[in-house]
């Protein structure tokens, strides 16, 4: 059944100014590949239906079809411009019961003239940003596209020779930067787990050894010249939030590159990771290890009980488990943190949780009178405003300040892991 196509002027559709204020949102997105992908199969979708107004096919889409949630469908701002283009949401056929419910996006009326006015819009925000967007399609008859055609700049994807230059140097630099801190994670070389043990109440504070363990590379001029640069960035930003003069439009590309420019790579981390009966232990290892490979190298040194059950590390408050592919300088565990040992089901194992040569280490209990190894003894700062850092993760929360004191203790003086 062919679909219902509109030549005159849009009725029943949201305010065009969607349109404009969605591909604004899209242009912000930070990593410049998925910034393309989202522009570009906007394009397509658009320009799909353009191009073929009467084929029902090109107006509908699954929301849950991945390649379109990779590229389009996980960023609010995509979604809000299909739907400002003329795309509602509507129920599968095909699919039974609630699962059908909304899972399609459809257009049961393709509005030339406001599909027209989505692939301009779309167009020139992809220039703005350096992505070559295609020209309007040639197939079917639009009327819009005749009178358009002179004026639209998609015809001559050729922006300014100067400005293109810029934007591709920016874009360049930006690769450069992100290959040199990723090859900083991945050539770091073998190091000793260093594993020992102690009480939690007798230990020293953890930024102390993190800051005795940090080589003289690790805190070379370009890292201090970095947390400079840092620093000054936030202090211009304030001031001009204050003055209300930050309202010059900069790049997605530009507002990353600043953000390499002051990101510092820990290529190692200290890990401390506690026990119910307040025994820690302490490991360093390479920021790149994924957390299956980070758990395969703790095993060994747990006691054969805790090895029996289903035990894993986890980080509170909030509870965050270390997941088997997530590194952890992914993890926001860089270049330190302090972990809980937790059991699946519950189902806690009585002490000792070390394996033997770590249990001689610990010694007796000391009492509970002391500050624990975790609770300041000062002001509290978080790593980054110490001077160590703290791990990033795209689209996660940020990782909890490393002194961060334990969680409530459980009826047998153990951490109690938090519900998720």
């Amino acid at each position: 059944m062919a679909a219902e196509v509109c030549y005159d002027a849009p009725q029943g559709l949201p305010d065009a100014t969607m349109m404009l204020v969605a591909v604004q949102h899209l242009a912000t997105i930070p990593e410049a590949k998925d910034r393309e992908e989202a522009f570009l199969t906007l394009l397509k979708l658009v320009d799909g239906v353009l191009g073929a107004p009467e084929d029902p096919k090109k107006r509908r889409l699954k929301k849950g079809n991945a390649t379109f949630q990779q590229k389009v469908g996980r960023f609010a701002a995509g979604i809000d411009f299909l739907k400002a283009a003329g795309f509602v949401d509507s129920d599968d056929p095909e699919a039974e019961g609630e699962e059908g419910r909304d899972a399609l996006l459809s257009m049961p009326v393709a509005d030339l003239l406001r599909l027209t006015d989505a692939h301009h819009t779309l167009a020139r925000a992809a220039l703005e940003v350096g992505i070559t967007p295609p020209p309007m399609p040639g197939g079917g008859f639009n009327p819009y596209v005749a009178n358009m055609q002179a004026a639209d700049t998609t015809r001559t994807v050729k922006a300014g020779e100067s400005w293109k230059t810029d934007a591709e140097k920016i874009r360049e630099e930006v690769k450069r930067r992100e290959q040199e801190l990723k090859a900083k994670l991945e050539e770091a070389p073998p190091i000793d787990m260093q594993p020992s043990a102690f009480w939690l109440s007798s230990g020293r504070r953890l930024e102390d050894i993190i800051r005795e363990t940090q080589s003289v590379e690790d805190r070379s001029a370009e890292d201090k010249s970095a947390d400079n640069a840092l620093m000054q960035s936030q202090l211009a930003q304030s001031k001009a939030a204050i003055n209300g003069s930050n309202t010059k439009f900069e790049s997605a590309d530009k507002r990353r590159l600043a953000e390499l420019s002051h990101k510092r790579v820990h290529a190692f981390c200290i890990l401390r990771i506690i026990c119910p009966d307040k025994s820690v232990l302490q490991v360093h290892f390479r920021a790149k290890e994924r957390g299956d490979k980070v758990l395969e190298m703790i095993s060994p040194l747990l006691a054969p009980n805790v090895r029996e059950l289903g035990w894993y590390i986890y980080q509170s408050p909030p509870m965050m488990k270390l997941g088997p592919k997530e590194t952890l300088a992914a993890a926001g565990f860089t270049p330190g943190a302090s972990l809980y040992l937790g059991f699946e089901g519950g189902a806690r194992p009585p002490a000792p949780y070390l394996e033997a040569s770590l249990v001689s280490q610990l010694g007796p209990p000391p009492a509970e009178a002391g500050r624990g190894v975790n609770a300041p003894a000062g002001p509290t700062f978080s790593g980054e405003a110490m001077g160590w850092g703290t791990g990033q993760k795209l689209g996660a929360p940020a990782p909890a300040a490393l002194a961060a004191s334990a969680p409530a203790a459980g009826a047998d003086g153990g951490p109690v892991p938090m519900e998720q």
